[in-house]
């Protein structure tokens, strides 16, 4: 099972990056190339630990598999931003995080409406899902926005931006702690997925399995943070470009094959809850809890994003509100939605 987990997807041939990844750090060799090819070795590791994770929650009932979901859905941003945050690319983890919403948002659901729509003429989906996700996403829009006046922009470590920050942090974790609810306990039935597929490793294996790749996620992206300055350097890039644009395809290149895959059998609500379900889990899950670990390792971490970046987000969430407002999609609303995050993508470039 474990060998057919390993050779089933075409993309973990990347596994072959895993010990030139290694060797690149240990050997010192130039930063781009370091990072290159940890970046190549991470992603075959974030999609064995998805994998993985789906294995345990088989194990258990319908609301602990949807917080086990939940919880390691977006391990490697977790993780990624913890090493980041360690390594003080405080601006790294931002635009990494921001990035991986964006990403989501726009690119992945983008392409699920395009790439279905090219099939069917028309897609339904569960608009109350997609509600709740985006009426969330728009309320964290908003604890970006509260910290900026109390920061002048000389001033980013002022206390008050801290406070309101963490204070801002705690309502967000409350408030995803109610979605969780909402989905998983009050109402179940409108998120029901039916699936008869047993799980294909036992629980141990599972477990092991999973703690196995988080630690390996851990070493490497360590060596993706290390040699991010490097990289910047050498390629005469921006540190906002790598953590809105290229980071975020780490964790989220599996996600994009898997949701377009489902949008393309006309199962649109599963594309939807990848697509929007995991732009609410980094907005309402991650970057709260970013900021709060950040507080307990001393690390002064805050929602205070560049107005550029907020105004973009706010924009963002209110064109994918637009498009998903009818319940239906068609090829057109995806296109719309690919050119917004191209352009993003082109803004922070240059």
């Amino acid at each position: 099972v474990l060998y057919e987990m390993l050779m089933g997807k075409a993309i973990n041939i990347l596994l072959l990056f895993l010990p030139l990844a290694y060797a690149s750090h240990v050997l010192e060799w130039r930063p781009t190339l370091v990072f290159w090819l940890n970046f190549m070795a991470m992603v075959p590791l974030a999609s064995l630990l998805g994998d993985f994770t789906e294995e345990l929650a088989m194990h258990t009932n319908q609301t602990i598999g949807g917080l086990i979901n939940a919880s390691f859905g977006n391990a490697i941003e977790i993780v990624v931003s913890i090493q980041a945050l360690l390594a003080n690319e405080i601006r790294v983890v931002q635009a990494s995080l921001i990035g991986s919403v964006f990403s989501n948002l726009l690119l992945v659901q983008g392409f699920c409406f395009f790439c279905g729509g090219l099939k069917f003429q028309q897609q339904k989906f569960n608009p109350v899902a997609a509600s709740a996700n985006l009426s969330l996403l728009l309320l964290s829009s908003m604890a970006l926005i509260l910290p900026t006046p109390y920061a002048s922009y000389a001033e980013i470590e002022n206390e008050d931006v801290l406070l309101v920050s963490r204070i801002a942090a705690v309502f967000l974790l409350c408030m995803y702690i109610q979605l969780l609810i909402f989905q998983l306990v009050t109402h179940k039935d409108l998120f029901d997925e039916e699936s008869d597929e047993k799980p294909a490793l036992s629980f141990f294996a599972a477990a092991v399995g999973l703690v196995s790749m988080t630690m390996l996620v851990t070493v490497f992206s360590e060596f993706l943070v290390a040699s991010i300055d490097g990289f910047v350097s050498e390629c005469g890039i921006s540190k906002t470009f790598v953590g809105v644009i290229i980071l975020p395809i780490v964790g989220n290149a599996v996600e994009h094959i898997t949701a377009v895959s489902m949008a393309m059998k006309n199962k649109m609500d599963l594309a939807m809850g990848i697509a929007i379900g995991s732009s609410t889990q980094i907005a309402m899950f991650v970057i709260p809890l970013t900021v709060l670990i950040g507080w307990g390792c001393g690390k002064d971490i805050t929602l205070k994003y560049p107005p550029y970046e907020v105004m973009l987000y706010i924009l963002s969430i209110l064109i994918s509100i637009s498009s998903t407002t009818s319940g239906t999609t068609n090829w057109l609303g995806g296109s719309l939605l690919i050119f917004t995050y191209l352009m993003i993508a082109a803004g922070f470039y240059f």
